[in-house]
């Protein structure tokens, strides 16, 4: 059924299986480094690594899954990043130590595990070692500094202070973002750094631009701020409010991390919603007749692909997966079905045709309405005689992924996929967009 998920072969592919399983190595030994350095020389202001290792405990324990399967812990991390920049509390300086942070949040990690794996859900090397050496490199920028008085003039001045945190807190997350790009085996690295960024909130309200080609690559449009703006926030400002308030003010300013726990919630809700709606929809084409077993499923993994490889964020990619799913849904208004469900041979203004019914019957659902519009798209010519602008980037890359489906619908040896990106890439520039076929050429050589 699926002609991508295959063993990854090939120098790139074994080059990121080994930064993987660099990073988990470097996670293990800061862990037993951490664990071990502390118990040697103890625990230094038990009631402050207690304080704060509960509440990275809860955080843990209550954990979310955003879309793309990505588990966060916000109120967690927010309490990781606040121990290690904790200055004082109440006016007692903090004492504790880059290992002592480590040792605490990886502590915290186990005991914030141990309900999942009570449920029968084991944690995640790679979730553990991201979250211990995040918690290692923002104390490893802060700690050392003050407490050997560094610091000093720059807390004399609000405002430097405040803008060394914020560095402090985006070195973080850039080093968080480098870590999990690395951890991803299965494509290219700058596109997998490109889409965390993203998640993280980089280029808030601006869009940025997709393709290094400087051509007509589409906007990723800007929204509100990501759950790592919200983690860094919050833990900056429980940092600075227990200086003040004492260790009252933690349990106070995690307040706003259990709201966007709350809200992303309901945000996996309504997205449960959605994936079932797709799932019904994207049946429909097959259980009818109207398409061969299996297309919608390899059209959708194809995309997927693709998506990845040119840089398309998450809310992007989990779009052109669910108009790839049902780009055939059109053809259930058909009153003399397809043969086949091969719509790559019928005359362009037919494809058209059933593209835009099929985005009708999206629009029905009622809450899937820009897939229904890069679904209306996807027939489109890349480049139109009437000199119309192009359709969207992932109407293009359903096109090139559905008449590479459809052209080996009966066979899947290695002429016939050289016959196919040969009338891919004669029609390219024309039809296709070039950029979409060669990206599909490099995911499928990947592949094996």
């Amino acid at each position: 059924m699926s002609r991508v998920r295959r063993a990854p072969g090939g120098p790139a592919a074994r080059l990121r299986t080994h930064t993987g399983t660099l990073v988990l190595g470097l996670g293990a030994l800061a862990a037993v480094s951490a664990v071990a350095g502390t118990a040697a020389r103890g625990v230094v202001q038990p009631w402050y690594a207690l304080v704060f290792g509960l509440v990275i405990a809860v955080g843990e324990a209550a954990r979310v899954t955003l879309p793309g399967s990505r588990e966060s812990a916000p109120l967690g991390a927010a309490g990781a990043l606040a121990y290690a920049l904790l200055p004082d509390v109440h006016g007692t300086v903090s004492r504790h130590g880059v290992l002592q942070v480590v040792a605490v949040v990886g502590v915290a990690l186990l005991a914030g595990t141990l309900p999942h794996v009570a449920r029968g859900r084991a944690p995640d090397p790679a979730y553990v070692a991201r979250r211990l050496l995040a918690a290692a490199f923002a104390a490893t920028l802060f700690r050392p500094l003050y407490a050997a008085g560094g610091l000093d003039p720059v807390m004399a001045r609000g405002w430097a202070y405040g803008t060394f945190l914020v560095l402090v807190v985006l070195l973080t997350a850039l080093c968080d973002a480098v870590v999990v790009a690395m951890l991803r085996v299965g494509g290219p690295f700058c596109p997998a750094l490109l889409a965390e960024l993203r998640a993280l909130g980089a280029g808030l309200g601006t869009g940025e631009r997709i393709g290094a080609d400087g051509g007509d690559g589409a906007r990723a449009p800007g929204g509100p701020a990501g759950i790592g703006t919200a983690v860094g926030a919050t833990g900056m400002l429980i940092a600075l409010s227990t200086g003040a308030l004492g260790l009252w003010a933690v349990p106070v300013f995690c307040v706003p991390s259990l709201l966007v726990l709350l809200s992303f919630r309901r945000c996996a809700a309504i997205g449960q919603v959605h994936r079932q709606t797709v799932d019904a929809l994207s049946r429909l084409p097959e259980a009818a007749g109207c398409g061969s077993p299996g297309h919608a499923a390899r059209v959708g993994e194809l995309a997927h692909a693709v998506g990845v490889d040119l840089g398309l964020g998450e809310v992007e990619l989990r779009e052109l997966a669910y108009a790839a799913r049902m780009h055939d849904i059109g053809q259930l208004a058909l009153a003399d079905p397809v043969p086949g469900g091969t719509t790559l041979d019928l005359p362009v203004a037919e494809q058209r045709r059933i593209a835009r019914l099929g985005a009708e019957v999206i629009r029905e659902s009622g809450v899937l309405d820009r897939v229904a519009t890069i679904v209306a798209a996807q027939a489109d010519p890349y480049r139109d005689e009437s000199a119309a602008p192009p359709p969207p980037l992932a109407s293009r890359i359903i096109k090139v992924a559905n008449a590479y489906d459809d052209l080996l619908a009966s066979t899947d040896d290695l002429g016939a996929r050289r016959e196919a990106f040969a009338r891919l890439r004669a029609d390219a520039a024309g039809a296709y967009d070039p950029r979409v076929v060669e990206a599909l050429a490099q995911v499928l050589e990947r592949a094996g």
